[in-house]
């Protein structure tokens, strides 16, 4: 399923996240890979199964640095290898930060269709100082590696960083993302599990021809507002057992979830 063709058939699109457990190599990691892969599948499935539409992997890198380390890389290579083959229903990546090269270069080869650029088209800053963005790099190498087919869905002054220059409206980002090359443009809270401004998405929505996804804070409560104006709906840490990220996928909330939003 081409997660795009579904929005123009006029379908609303939930994407369940599957949050690893820290990989080898992270700061604060006492996981094995083992143990990652085997709570990425048992996510992976249970989405499905709840009903949702795609999965997206996604590290969970306690420090938070721009870049992957490489056994970082060698391992969410790993997990997405065995999410994909554990389930039928679209998946992508998300690695964080500028590792563009990282989650494409994992998607051509294990099958992702999309996969979610944090860092696009802002200039952001936090206490890894400034980063610039990369939207022509994502789009040259994605080329480079005949991954046109793989997705981008790219996020606007993105939760966890503040922009450098504050002046610029959120509008003009989703425009500018849009101009570059984005699938679809993702709007957020200030941190995982912290709503989306209403005010903020209808003006993104309003500005731009391209899918509107919200990025955190969806609920069982607030689903079917967001859903008005959201094309595509990223929802990760209300799945979870007392919404705690560290907690597997609650089958209850995520069917909760799925009713919610299909109007049941």
């Amino acid at each position: 399923m081409n997660l795009m063709h579904e929005k123009k058939q006029g379908h609303k699109i939930l994407i369940g996240m599957v949050h690893c457990l820290p990989l080898p190599g992270t700061y604060g990691a006492e996981t094995t890979i083992g143990q990652v892969i085997a709570r990425a599948v048992s996510d992976a499935k249970l989405l499905q199964a709840c009903g949702f539409d795609a999965v997206m992997v996604e590290n969970e890198d306690l420090g938070t640095a721009p870049r992957m380390s490489k056994i970082q890389y060698a391992g969410m290579s790993m997990v997405a290898q065995a999410v994909r083959s554990a389930v039928s229903i679209p998946m992508g990546l998300c690695c964080g930060g500028l590792n563009y090269e990282e989650a494409l270069s994992i998607c051509q080869v294990a099958g992702g269709e999309f996969f979610r650029a944090p860092i696009f088209v802002d200039t952001v800053m936090n206490y890894n100082g400034i980063i610039p963005p990369c939207s022509p790099q994502v789009l040259e190498y994605r080329r480079k590696i005949g991954g046109e087919h793989i997705q981008i869905l790219a996020d606007i002054q993105v939760k966890y960083y503040y922009m450098v220059n504050s002046s610029i409206s959120i509008t003009q980002s989703a425009r500018w993302a849009e101009r570059q090359g984005a699938d679809a443009v993702i709007v957020t809270g200030s941190a995982s599990g912290v709503e989306t401004s209403m005010e903020d998405l209808q003006k993104v929505k309003g500005s731009i021809s391209t899918p509107v996804a919200v990025g955190s804070g969806v609920t069982v409560d607030n689903i079917a507002q967001q859903i008005k104006w959201a094309d595509i709906l990223i929802i990760g840490t209300a799945l979870r057992k007392d919404g705690k990220m560290t907690q597997p996928i609650d089958p209850c909330r995520a069917k909760a979830i799925v009713a919610a939003a299909r109007g049941k």
